[in-house]
């Protein structure tokens, strides 16, 4: 699940001879709408596109589990679990802004859907309108430096991800991105993740912070 596009994945997946389908989630969708924080992590995704189970690795139960949610039908799935806003289309996320300009959430998932189309001027307005609403959200400040790195403005973009990861310093999936950026060797290779370059990496940064 990584944001950087599928260039810069393929080296390393095809090093390591990956069999299984890669998915490229450039506007970081599948992160932001379920609140990762930490990789790798294990979902299991039902017939109607909802995520029911999630854990870092497999569980004892788990089978159990799966039997259960494959024996409900898709209608008493939808009945229970709202549509999230980031699985939304464009059009349905402009209706959801325009009906509620002050949801916060409503604008950063059209900000995403924006960015997906290359539609980076539009998605930067939703990005002020949203900041200005939670000035506080880290997810903002993530969605705003994906939309510069897909602009090829690196800086900026590593610039905006390092305000995130200081607004939500527990979340390793902003740290991590902003290592991949900066070290792409150390995330890219057949040798990688080096679990030790990382903890090396978490050190300078505590020594370096005010």
């Amino acid at each position: 699940m990584d944001v950087q596009g599928p260039e810069v994945v393929k080296p390393y997946t095809g090093k390591v001879g990956v069999t299984f389908p890669v998915a490229v989630d450039r506007a970081d969708v599948f992160g932001a709408a379920f609140g990762l924080k930490a990789i790798p992590v294990t979902f299991l995704v039902d017939e109607v596109g909802i995520i029911r189970l999630r854990g870092g690795g497999p569980e004892a139960d788990l089978l159990k589990r799966i039997e259960s949610i494959l024996e409900e039908t898709p209608a008493q799935v939808r009945a229970v679990l709202p549509q999230l806003p980031a699985a939304r289309s464009r059009s349905e996320l402009k209706k959801l802004v325009a009906k509620n300009p002050s949801d916060w959430r409503s604008r950063l998932a059209l900000a995403r859907a924006y960015d997906a189309e290359g539609r980076y001027a539009d998605a930067v307005v939703e990005l002020e309108a949203a900041q200005k609403l939670d000035p506080k959200s880290a997810e903002i400040h993530v969605v705003w430096g994906l939309v510069l790195l897909h602009k090829n403005q690196k800086n900026d973009a590593l610039a905006e991800l390092k305000h995130a990861r200081g607004l939500d310093p527990d979340n390793w999936r902003i740290r991590k991105q902003i290592w991949a950026i900066e070290h792409p060797d150390k995330f890219y290779s057949g040798d990688s993740p080096d679990f030790g370059w990382q903890k090396e990496q978490l050190e300078r940064e505590k020594i370096a912070a005010p």
